[in-house]
Parts: C-alpha cells; sequence; structure tokens
C-alpha cells in the first residue's frame, strides 16, 4: 500500500471518529435529556415534498433574494464537489480504482464540478463583502472566527481543486498515483484549462512536490471541516435537512394542548422541558439571522431576536448535555437550571407578537414562536408571572368573558335597531352560518361598525345567519397565545358546548384570530367549517349575490395583511380581489403578503405597553404613508384597533382613513 494511502487512511479514521463522536454526543442530548413527548406524523409524500423543495431545490432562501441565490449556489455545489471528493479519496486509497461513472455522465458530473468550483469561489467573496464590506445588520454579532474560518476552508478546497486540475491539464500529474480525473479531455473542465494556462512551466520534480503539497492540504482541509462541522454552525449541513423532513405536521396557526389531568409542570423551564424535535430545531440553526431580521419587535427597536433565543438555548444544551452526560446533574431533576431569565429574558418572551414571521422566514423550518409559548406556559403556569396588563386581561376573561371589564350581557348591544337574528333570545332561530362577532367586534365603538358592516353586506346577500349574542364569550386566543393554556381550554369547552347546543356547523367572523383559533384548534374538538368574511364577501361578488358600483379612483388604497390571517392561514387573493373591485388605484406596501409587518397586537400585546423603541403600529402607519395611501384596508379588529390609533398619534390623521374590508364593501354595494 501506499504510504499516501496509509497516512490518507488514519486521517479520514480520526476525522470519521470525531465527527460520528461528536454526533453521538447531540444525539444522546436528543433521546436521553428530552423529558417532554412528541410524536412525528406519517405524511411521506409531504416531507419528500419539503425534502425537494427546501433542501434540494432550497426553496425558502429565495425569500431574500441575493442571499439566497449565494447559499442556493454554494449547496449546489458542494453537491457537485461531492462527486469529486469521492474520486478523491477512492484514489487516493486505491489508486488503480476509476470513477463509478464514465462517458457522457462522468463528462457531465466533472463538467458540473468545474464550473461551481468558480461559482463557489465568488460566493466566498460575495459573502466577504456582505459580512464585512457592506456589513449586511442581520450578520453583526455572528462575524467572529468561525465565520471566517468556514469561509477560509470553503475556498481553500475551491482553490485547490482547481490547481490540481490545472497541473492535470498541463500534463504534470501524468502518472502520480492517485490522480483524479486523469482521463477527462480539457474541454470537459473549462474553468481547470483556464488555469492550467496561467501556470507557468515547472520541471517535473518540482510539479510532483507542489501536487503532492495542493493534494496533501486539499484532503486536509476535507477532513478538517469534516471534523469541524458538528462543532460549529455548519451542524446544519447534518441536522437541517433531517429537521425539514421531520418538520411538524400541524397547521401553522396550531399550538400543542396540555394534558392537564397528566401534566403537573407546564410549559418549559428548562432545557429538558424541550422535545428532541426542538433540539433538532435548535442544531438546524444557521444564524443566518433572517428571523431576527423579519421580527417587527426587532426591527422597531426591542432586545429581542428570535435567532438569539435559539442560539442561547442550543448553548444551553449543549453545556447541559456534557453536564448530564458526565455525571454532574446526578439528581436531575432537580439540578437542571432554568433557562428563563438565566439564558432568555423575560422581557424578549414578552416582546413577541406571535407573528410567525421568523418562522415564515426560516430557510430550515424552525419554529421559534412555540418555544417562546412553551416558556410563556412556564411563566404564567409555574411562577404566576406575567405583565400587569395580562394579569388583568385574565382576570377580566374569567369574570367577563372578555378581556375587558365590559358587561357579558351587553354583548349584543350593537346590534340595536338591526333586527339581527340573536340565538340567545331565540333559540329556535334557524340559520346556515353563525356570524361569531367576537369580542372587538362586540364592544369597541370602531369595530363595532365592521360588525355591522358585515350584517349589511349579509343581509343584502341574503344570507341566513344569526349571532351567539349574550352567550358568545372570547375564544381565549389572547390567553392561549400569552401562556395561559387552562384558561383557554376552559374557555374552549364551554364554547364548543355552545356550539353543539345550538348545531352550529358554519362559522364566519371577522377577526382572523377568532378565525385561526376555530379552524386549527376548536377543530380537534369538532368539526367546523370555519371562513373568514373577507373570503366569504368574496364568493359572494364572485357568485354575483351582491355587486359593487362604480370604483373609487380619487383615493390611494394600499392593504394590511394580518398575520393571524395571511401569514398563518394563507389568506391573500380574496381581500385584494375585492379592492380590485372597489378601486383601480392601489398599491402594495414594502413589506406585504408573507412578509407583511405585523401591527403589533398579536400575541396578547394589544394588551401590553409598548413603552421600548418604537410602536410597531407606528412602523406600519409609516409604511403606508411613505407611498402616499389615503385609505389603508384592514380585514381584522386587532389591526384596526393599532393602526387606527397610530394614524391618530403620529398626525395622519386628516391625510388617512383605515377601512376594514367589510366596510368597503358596504359602502359600494349597488
Amino acid at each position: 500500500m501506499y504510504l499516501f494511502s496509509s497516512l490518507l487512511l488514519i486521517g479520514m479514521l480520526i476525522s470519521g471518529a470525531l465527527f460520528l463522536l461528536q454526533i453521538y454526543r447531540l444525539l444522546w442530548n436528543m433521546f436521553k435529556v428530552s423529558t417532554k413527548k412528541t410524536t412525528i406524523g406519517k405524511s411521506i409524500l409531504r416531507r419528500i415534498y419539503l425534502g425537494f423543495r427546501n433542501v434540494i431545490f432550497q426553496g425558502k432562501l429565495f425569500k431574500d433574494l441575493g442571499g439566497g441565490i449565494m447559499h442556493a449556489l454554494m449547496f449546489w455545489g458542494f453537491l457537485a464537489f461531492a462527486f469529486y471528493s469521492v474520486d478523491v479519496f477512492l484514489t487516493g486509497l486505491n489508486p488503480s480504482s476509476r470513477f463509478f461513472l464514465t462517458g457522457l455522465p462522468e463528462y457531465v458530473v466533472f463538467f458540473s464540478v468545474d464550473i461551481f468550483a468558480l461559482i463557489v469561489i465568488a460566493d466566498v467573496i460575495y459573502a466577504v463583502v456582505r459580512r464585512w464590506v457592506i456589513k449586511i445588520k442581520r450578520y453583526q454579532g455572528y462575524n467572529g472566527f468561525e465565520a471566517s474560518f468556514i469561509l477560509f476552508l470553503v475556498a481553500s478546497l475551491m482553490v485547490s481543486y482547481l490547481f490540481l486540475s490545472g497541473l492535470r491539464i498541463d500534463g504534470y500529474t501524468s502518472g502520480i498515483p492517485g490522480g483524479v480525473m486523469e482521463n477527462l479531455p480539457a474541454s470537459v473542465t473549462p474553468i481547470s484549462a483556464l488555469v492550467a494556462s496561467i501556470i507557468p512551466s515547472i520541471s517535473t520534480t518540482t510539479a510532483t512536490n507542489l501536487y503532492w503539497s495542493v493534494w496533501s492540504f486539499h484532503v486536509i482541509i476535507f477532513l478538517v471541516f469534516l471534523a469541524y462541522i458538528p462543532s460549529s454552525k455548519h451542524l446544519h449541513l447534518v441536522a437541517a435537512p433531517f429537521n425539514v423532513l421531520l418538520t411538524d405536521e400541524k397547521p401553522r396557526g396550531q399550538l400543542s394542548d396540555i394534558d392537564f389531568e397528566k401534566t403537573t409542570k407546564f410549559g418549559a423551564t428548562d432545557i429538558r422541558d424541550f422535545s428532541w424535535k426542538d433540539y433538532l430545531d435548535l442544531y438546524s440553526c444557521t444564524e443566518c439571522g433572517r428571523c431576527t431580521a423579519a421580527c417587527p419587535a426587532n426591527l422597531t427597536g426591542k432586545s429581542l431576536s428570535p435567532r438569539d433565543i435559539i442560539w442561547d438555548l442550543r448553548t444551553a444544551l449543549l453545556e447541559e448535555g456534557t453536564a448530564f452526560r458526565s455525571g454532574d446533574r446526578s439528581k436531575p431533576d432537580e439540578a437542571f437550571p432554568t433557562v428563563l431569565n438565566s439564558v432568555i429574558k423575560e422581557e424578549d418572551l414578552w416582546s413577541c407578537t406571535t407573528c410567525n414571521a421568523c418562522v415564515e422566514e426560516c430557510p430550515v423550518m424552525i419554529n421559534h414562536v412555540d418555544k417562546i409559548v412553551e416558556m410563556r406556559r412556564s411563566l404564567v403556569l409555574n411562577q404566576g408571572s406575567a405583565p400587569k396588563g395580562i394579569t388583568d386581561m385574565y382576570a377580566n376573561m374569567e369574570s367577563y368573558q372578555n378581556p375587558w371589564t365590559n358587561d357579558p350581557a351587553t354583548r349584543a348591544d350593537w346590534t340595536k335597531g338591526l333586527n339581527v337574528p340573536d340565538l340567545s333570545k331565540n333559540p329556535d332561530q334557524k340559520f346556515d352560518y353563525l356570524f361569531w362577532v367576537g369580542c372587538s367586534g362586540s364592544y369597541d365603538p370602531r369595530n363595532q361598525e365592521i360588525s355591522k358592516a358585515l350584517v349589511k353586506v349579509l343581509e343584502k346577500a341574503g344570507v341566513s345567519y344569526a349571532i351567539l349574542g349574550t352567550e358568545e364569550k372570547c375564544t381565549g386566543d389572547p390567553a392561549r397565545r400569552s401562556g395561559n393554556e387552562y384558561q383557554f381550554q376552559t374557555l374552549q369547552t364551554q364554547n364548543v358546548e355552545t356550539f353543539k347546543k345550538y348545531g352550529v356547523k358554519k362559522i364566519v367572523t371577522i377577526c382572523p384570530h377568532c378565525f385561526n383559533t376555530f379552524k386549527n384548534e376548536y377543530n380537534i374538538k369538532m368539526d367546523l367549517e370555519v371562513v373568514h368574511h373577507t373570503e366569504f364577501i368574496d364568493s359572494l361578488l364572485r357568485e354575483g349575490k351582491i355587486s359593487m358600483k362604480e370604483k373609487n379612483d380619487t383615493e390611494k388604497f394600499t392593504y394590511h395583511d394580518s398575520c393571524y390571517l395571511g401569514r398563518y392561514n394563507r389568506v391573500f387573493d380574496a381581500p385584494r380581489n375585492i379592492i380590485s373591485l372597489v378601486t383601480t388605484n392601489y398599491q402594495e406596501m414594502e413589506m406585504n403578503k408573507t412578509k407583511g409587518l405585523c401591527c403589533g397586537a398579536g400575541g396578547a400585546r394589544m394588551w401590553m405597553e409598548e413603552n421600548v423603541g418604537t410602536k410597531i403600529s407606528h412602523k406600519r402607519i409609516d409604511q403606508a404613508d411613505q407611498i402616499n395611501a389615503s385609505v389603508v384596508v384592514t380585514a381584522c379588529p386587532y389591526c384596526m384597533s393599532m393602526l387606527d390609533d397610530a394614524r391618530k398619534v403620529t398626525n395622519k390623521e386628516e391625510k388617512m382613513k383605515v377601512k376594514d374590508i367589510a366596510e368597503l364593501v358596504a359602502e359600494n354595494l349597488s
């Protein structure tokens, strides 16, 4: 056996052993540290689709086109380069071996390798410019040794490959044992041919020494990279594909239940309270910062960074896993320290609007929001800790079944003079659709106008509907999103009983939060057909049951996407279809659809003070002002309250109006 083959084998065994040892420790953490149970669904076809879309084709990366193209090309380059690496190591171990492909397939593979080598080098240069010249904000704080070291390793692999391939084309490697691609025509590797053209004439001895020096450097870089991956942010190369394939099957807007009969410790207090799938999330993080760049709290000066939440939990997991494995946690039920306040600040947990922008942007499908809610659950249910606005809300929901102090007996007072069918007054009323008004639509004077507008539309279309009146209670969404799962389940049980009492099968609602809760969380308890009023009105227009007046082009319209309607439940077209029937003078705001900016009210933030940085609603109304919109159209009572208030506070009351879709349609019915 050749000496270099023996040394290569030793290097491969050492590097492989270090790689596998670290992977073993990571897997040990996943299945020994966690005490939280979780299951993965069996939708094989969906997982195959996600694998191709988000792993092979890097689908989610293209939400940020510049960085997405760069990363995708680098990823595809590494896939192509894997073939070259196989050839290097096979011929290194057995110089008489041949690449497993021959003819045209071999030419295609190595042509791709050659082209991608140049592309990856360009990518590395582009990455350096983005990080250290342009200084893109989302990379700040994560531009240390590791980032530069990994880019150095990547560039070194590509440059050394091109040099070795150039020596081959010049004929200097002919007859050297272990030479790679020796039988390929120069035309198959055009970039290498270009490199060969600039290599000066050298002696055979010099060429041989140079070849072995570069070959050794190339192999060492590869083996160092392999051993380094599990302890670096490039662990995502291993973890992320599995994270995508094993992604949770539950709907975007659904949180997990707590079984209060079997559970005594609620939410996530220490690192054990996250599941093995949560750990896989932590391992998959690339530190790219897309989540933080999209976070409305971070965008407006709060300290919340979804990336830091994930990375800090990952650091805690690795530290606690090492301590547990070494025996320092001899009494694990007592010894694991809390992550709350020590690792994760309460302030950051309460800054989250649960808008799901972080989850939407994450290219490796990490779920940040669920982890934040789990930690909120621990604060609320285990410690009784929450901001005053939230504790007041809980007390009100317990006493009044709404987040304020409004008398439940007045819930249907907004219907006076409208002759709205009310099941609490007439239990025998026949109806097809239950109009779920919601707390804001029932009690808030501004949002009552939306409820009245929808009633006008329903009656114009001849829709058979009714409301629950005084028997309607809050869905519990603010309680659940803020961590009070017990209160949510209590309200859920009461509302489901009411639905069954009146035989409710179909629901139309003006509130995306109620819509999401019924569609994705109540449906576990009973079968409901739930439709948001934008979808319902759009269908009425398409079916010709209502029609609109001539279009109004004297004002400029824009639309604000509600997070729980748009990003969570993908209702984007219906409201825009309706607006297009009202006006042709329409323009999208800077952030829209899946990238829409939150109004700041979700996750029970409606009941918390926003004292740090800029108010999220103010930033959103500024974006509407930047395009000179005179009418901001909404489809959510929360958004209406936040944006209407922001319009007034920022002195835009005279130049801008905020209207709901239902109001827009009611005003323009023909």
